[in-house]
């Protein structure tokens, strides 16, 4: 019997000091860590996930247990792991409900192998001790129940503790006299917020309450989230005409999202054309584009639509392709009698794009590399791993023939070229090795190897926007054209540390401040200021255009802003921060940045409550495919 006891305590203190390893291990790397409340929380829960463990392997024989005890710990270590090097792409974090995105992971395999640390070797530490434990027989697995009473009181235990831990989580708000706000507990029953979550609840815990929100249900029916969403939008203030209203109205329009076109790709040598544009046009300093899981895809239905994408779903422009959105760049452009165009030079092996802007968006038309006649769609369920991006250049040698004849245009494009992975197989960035070596060699720059095929890459891009430009002048239509370039994100296939480093915009270290990406306002009627100052993110261009050109958009049903009509635009990050000229919110630290004296704590935190309420309720209008309503009446 003191055999058994010893067993038993010896794998129980092996599994509660392993998660609390990992968790620990996970913030430290990841999050942050602080010795808290959050902390003491997730120990407890912790010890709950310990005895459940133990209560499971118990029913098994001592071999059997022995096998269940690495495997577990594999597990548990992928789990931990596996969700670091997946925020160190997207800044945010997996969710079994995006498990349908299994076959696009395959086709990075490459880069996960990549993202490998040294440092990475600490997760195999808990894996390498059990080993060590096994062989010099200081652990064993002898611990089969022995009476019927044994299992009831480990699963009565599991249960006293988990409830000990709920317990800690709050139902209260801190603060007074918010209208609208959210308790920690609501966190944990909505997960809205998966950093918090994260940070609050640890890792199991929330991918614990990520397993059965797969099958909760609705509270309400549709009808009555209907009503609910009726009054939303009912009392979201009203618009109101500006300086900027209609000063385009009736002029062509190009909008170029450039792929992780980023700060420092405006080179005076290597991309004079991104340059000069910069030194004679309008040019957004605080610009934003916050990332979301499906980076490029997402900022595209942020653009489109101004409606945030859901983090709950593999993949927006997938999940609700079938949705009615009546606010849509081209829609509102075809009202006011536009052609209406999209292009793109890649294959829709990745995003459903061909369907997406054709029959949702509803541009009249759109090409893709396959009907460019650059690069066929692949096999539907191919795991492709060498990406071969084509070349900007070409795509607008092929685009500009489409729509330059048209009486009044809309042209949406993205580009390609810019894609990392950043190295000397980039196929677009070996075109333009020579020129980059010839500028380290005049400038006396030894550029970093990420950034040299970096620039290399957007070389092309600058040779597109230069080709464009020299259309638009010879068939004399510059003067009756706005073009709008801005990066889709920021350049994340190269290391943030490299970033800061050789961005001389950025503020070094700055999770936020990485995200201050390019947005150029090209236009010849009406003159900008060179340098903008308002803030504006990716949700408030379909707005912000809308104004400008004096188009039908219905604001209050839109979940952006019309930017340059309001110098206190606020930008909104997936994890729930924000900033604005005069304060910021990082979740990650919960640090408050305030430059106005009259701005109190107490009103940056209710921001924080009503961005939540707005996301919740944007995710209400996807899934319940709420402006069909409005489409049918």
């Amino acid at each position: 019997m003191k055999d058994y006891i010893k067993n038993t305590v010896s794998l129980f203190a092996f599994n509660f000091l392993t998660i609390v390893y990992f968790e620990v291990l996970f913030k430290i790397r990841v999050l942050t860590i602080a010795f808290d409340s959050n902390l003491l929380r997730v120990l407890i829960f912790s010890l709950a996930y310990s005895i459940l463990i133990m209560f499971i392997i118990k029913f098994f024989k001592e071999k059997t247990v022995k096998y269940i005890m690495f495997i577990s710990t594999v597990i548990i270590m992928f789990m931990y792991f596996n969700q670091e090097i997946y925020s160190s792409f997207v800044e945010g974090f997996y969710s079994l409900s995006i498990a349908g995105d299994f076959t696009m992971g395959l086709s990075f395999i490459s880069d996960y192998f990549y993202a490998l640390k040294f440092i990475h070797v600490f997760y195999l530490i808990p894996i390498l001790a059990l080993y060590l434990l096994n062989k010099y027989s200081l652990i064993h697995f002898k611990v089969a129940y022995e009476n019927l009473k044994a299992p009831l009181i480990f699963l009565t235990s599991f249960g006293l503790v988990f409830f000990i831990a709920l317990q800690t989580i709050s139902e209260e708000v801190d603060a007074e006299n918010i209208d609208i706000a959210y308790s920690d507990m609501d966190l944990y029953t909505y997960m809205y917020n998966s950093q918090d979550a994260l940070k609050k609840f640890g890792l199991l815990t929330y991918t614990q309450r990520d397993f059965f929100s797969l099958f909760r249900s609705d509270p309400l029916t549709e009808s009555e989230y209907d009503v609910l969403l009726d009054d939303f939008f009912e009392n979201k203030p009203a618009h109101a005409g500006n300086t900027y209203t209609n000063i385009f109205r009736d002029k062509n329009f190009i909008l170029i999202t450039a792929e992780s076109y980023d700060t420092y790709a405006n080179n005076e040598t290597l991309t004079p054309n991104l340059y000069n544009l910069k030194q004679n046009y309008a040019y957004f300093d605080n610009y934003y584009s916050p990332l979301y899981y499906r980076s490029t895809a997402d900022t595209e239905f942020l653009v489109q639509t101004s409606t945030y994408p859901d983090k709950n779903v593999t993949l927006s422009m997938s999940a609700y392709i079938g949705n009615e959105f009546p606010n849509t760049m081209p829609k509102l452009f075809e009202q006011r009698g536009y052609s209406t165009f999209s292009f793109h030079n890649y294959t829709d092996y990745f995003y459903p794009r061909s369907t997406f802007h054709r029959e949702t968006l509803g541009y009249d038309l759109y090409y893709g590399s396959e009907e460019f006649g650059m690069l066929d769609n692949p096999p539907e369920g191919a795991i492709i791993n060498n990406h071969v991006w084509q070349s900007d250049l070409e795509m607008m040698e092929k685009a500009v023939p489409l729509f330059i004849n048209e009486d009044k245009f809309f042209v949406n494009i993205l580009t390609v070229s810019g894609h990392f992975r950043y190295n000397s197989s980039h196929e677009i960035a070996q075109k333009h090795e020579a020129e980059v070596l010839q500028y380290e060699a005049d400038t006396g720059i030894e550029l970093d190897e990420q950034v040299f095929w970096y620039l290399a890459a957007q070389i092309e891009l600058d040779l597109a926007i230069g080709y464009l430009i020299d259309q638009l002048e010879e068939n004399d239509l510059m003067d009756d054209t706005v073009i709008m370039i801005f990066g889709d994100h920021y350049a994340y296939g190269i290391d943030k540390d490299t970033i800061w480093e050789y961005d001389d915009i950025k503020v070094d270290n700055d999770d936020m401040d990485i995200h201050n990406i390019p947005m150029l306002l090209v236009s010849n009627s009406y003159m900008f200021d060179q340098h903008i100052e308002n803030y504006m993110s990716s949700v408030d261009i379909l707005p912000t255009v809308s104004n400008l050109f004096g188009l039908n958009i219905n604001y209050k049903k839109v979940f952006g802003n019309d930017a340059l009509g309001n110098l206190d635009n606020i930008v909104h990050f997936a994890d729930m921060s924000f900033i604005s000229k005069d304060f910021s919110y990082d979740s990650l630290s919960e640090q408050y940045t305030i430059n106005d004296e009259i701005i109190t704590p107490e009103y940056l935190l209710s921001l924080n409550h009503i961005m939540i309420n707005d996301y919740m309720y944007n995710v209400l209008v996807l899934e319940y495919d709420y402006f069909r309503k409005d489409e049918e009446n």
